[in-house]
Formats: C-alpha cells, sequence, structure tokens
C-alpha cells in the first residue's frame, strides 16, 4: 500500500481525537470493540481472510461498586461466494448480544441477522455496505427496587408492600443498523486498513415500560479506524480508534500495540501483541492478545480515570475476546472466487 492509504488512516484517527467526549448515555460496546466486528458496523460482516468466523467477547465493569455490569456477545459469518458477482461476494452473520446492570437487573437481550455485500475497486481496495436487523428485549426485576412508600416512619422496611405499579416490565422491540467499510490490504507484506461509517438504531424503537412510548432508542453513530503495518520482518505496529455518538454526548476510544511474530510459517502461525489504548476522560486500557494459527485470544482491562473513580478506586473492568476463523479448501478447477483478503 502506498502512503496516502496510511496518511488517510492517521487522518481519521486524528479527527476522531479532535472531536472526542466521554459517550455516557449506555448502549452496548466494548473497549477491544476492534473485536467485535458485528457490534461496530455491520459492513464488516464477512470481512476477513478464511471463510468462517466465529467469537464472542466478555466484559465485567465496576464490579465493586452496587451496580455492575455483566455484558455479552456472541457472533458468527461466513462468506458467501456467487460465480456470477464479478469480483464481488455476500456475507451474512448472526449476532447475540446481553446486558444486565443495576439493582433492578435491568437487562438487554438482543438477536441479529446481518448482511453485507463486498465489491472489489481495485487488486487491493475493498467496498463493503451492510445492514442489520435486530430483535431485541429490554426487562427489569422490581422486586429487587425499593421505594419511598417502603419507609413505615420509623425505620425503612424493605418488606412491606409499595403502592408503585408499572404497567410492564418486559417490552420487545425491532431495530435496524447499517455501515459502509473500506479495506486496504497489502499484497507484499502483512500491512492493511480498515475504516469505515455505522448508524444503529435507525428507526429509533421504543423501549420505556409505560404505554406513552416516549422512551425510545436515540440514533447512535460510529466512525473507526484500524490498521497494521509491518514495521520489520517479525514486528507490526497495530494501531486502532473509534469516535461514537449519542447526541449530545460523545465517546473517543482510540490506542496502539505492538505485535511480534514468533513463528510466521505456512503450518504454524504465533503472535504476541501488548498494547495501551484510552477512552477519552474516562479509562486507560491495557491490553495483551495472543495469535495462534487460527486463534486469537484478547485480555484487556479498563483502569477508570473519570471522577468516578473515587468509587471505583480506578477498576473498570476486565475484558475478553476469543475469536476462530476457518478456511475451506477450495477445488481449483471448479471453483473461482474474488481474490478478497
Amino acid at each position: 500500500m502506498t502512503a496516502r492509504y496510511w496518511t488517510a488512516l492517521v487522518v481519521s484517527l486524528a479527527l476522531m481525537i479532535g472531536v472526542g467526549e466521554r459517550l455516557t448515555a449506555q448502549d452496548l460496546h466494548f473497549s477491544q470493540y476492534y473485536h467485535s466486528p458485528l457490534n461496530t458496523s455491520p459492513a464488516l460482516t464477512g470481512i476477513f481472510s478464511g471463510d468462517i468466523r466465529m467469537g464472542a467477547n466478555g466484559r465485567q465493569q465496576w464490579q465493586n461498586v452496587p451496580v455492575p455490569y455483566l455484558t455479552f456477545s456472541g457472533y458468527y459469518d461466513r462468506k458467501i461466494y456467487l460465480p456470477r458477482l464479478n469480483n464481488g461476494l455476500l456475507g451474512g452473520g448472526i449476532l447475540f448480544n446481553y446486558d444486565r446492570a443495576g439493582d433492578g437487573n435491568l437487562s438487554w437481550a438482543q438477536i441479529g441477522l446481518a448482511a453485507a455485500y463486498t465489491q472489489q475497486l481495485a487488486e487491493s481496495h475493498f467496498l463493503t455496505g451492510g445492514v442489520m436487523l435486530q430483535l431485541g428485549q429490554r426487562a427489569f426485576d422490581p422486586t429487587k427496587l425499593y421505594f419511598d412508600d417502603q419507609y413505615n416512619g420509623d425505620i425503612f422496611d424493605p418488606t412491606q408492600s409499595t403502592a408503585e405499579s408499572f404497567p410492564t416490565t418486559s417490552v420487545a422491540y425491532t431495530d435496524l443498523s447499517a455501515g459502509l467499510n473500506w479495506l486496504a490490504i497489502s499484497r507484499e507484506n502483512r500491512s492493511q486498513a480498515v475504516a469505515g461509517l455505522a448508524f444503529y438504531h435507525l428507526t429509533q424503537p421504543a423501549v420505556g415500560f409505560f404505554e406513552d412510548k416516549s422512551a425510545t432508542l436515540p440514533m447512535r453513530s460510529m466512525v473507526y479506524a484500524n490498521g497494521v503495518i509491518q514495521v520489520a520482518e517479525k514486528i507490526d505496529l497495530a494501531v486502532h480508534g473509534a469516535w461514537q455518538l449519542i447526541s449530545p454526548q460523545r465517546e473517543l476510544l482510540a490506542g496502539a500495540g505492538v505485535r511480534y511474530h514468533l513463528k510466521t510459517g505456512p503450518l504454524q502461525t504465533v503472535a504476541l501483541q501488548a498494547g495501551l489504548s484510552m477512552r477519552l476522560g474516562d479509562a486507560l486500557i491495557p491490553h495483551i492478545e495472543l495469535y495462534y494459527n487460527d486463534w486469537l485470544v484478547g485480555l484487556s482491562y479498563d483502569i477508570n480515570t473519570s471522577p468516578f473513580q473515587v468509587a471505583t478506586a480506578r477498576r473498570g473492568g476486565p475484558e475478553i475476546a476469543v475469536r476462530y476463523i476457518i478456511t475451506k479448501v477450495k477445488p481449483p478447477d471448479t471453483f473461482k472466487s474474488c481474490p478478497v483478503f
């Protein structure tokens, strides 16, 4: 790849840093967002080297305060080759998300179906558009909550009945997201660059527990850019950045790492990566990653730097990402595929 592509990637990261503020609205997200592709953008469906990809992400946040967060995500996606597509391919995937937080066990469960189309623009450049339809459920347990009228005049009595009532404690909804992704890869070394944008909650579904339907999911926008630059025979520099907006709140996460390849043979690949990310105004995030053949395991830990550190003692939360890729052997005489990745 030529220098102008890396310049574009660096400019994208710089623009994110220039406009970033902390995103305080709660929506499912990971510090290792770059290892949660279908949560980053539907346009990343099928964007990987191989034929089938599956993975999972898990996160615990603020475990030592009264309202910890528990988040899990699992995904499966694959390439769909059609001979009639000229230098293009389809991608399909499924995504499952679950998030629980608070004394009332407020939970979000989502299952999504994603589809994407990738078109080869030039020898090393690919453009992908993707959409995802999600079915979701939001619920809470009112028996875990306490109310003012449980004060009997002398003491607070949690066993005393309350007059508080809710029309429903569970609500289902449908959601729609879309994205656009650009990929540039080097045919000469391990370097590659990815940049894109995504829009979530396009339908702004109602998720409230009251009949007026006034509580809706505001649209969330995301811009991201990731890259791997081979700087030596066994050393790569990995950079990433993402900017998110749920008006008027913003979040910026950016970081870098150094990847050392212990083995680069055709039958075995082993690499270790260590790095540091920052969520602006919120956390420092050291991370380590292990690449072993078709497996990836990433570990990170949020060190809280926001004013909330008074309660967290700078403890944010551990996070793990696991990914496995399957590459099929295709009959060369009967199958011709787009030379993607």
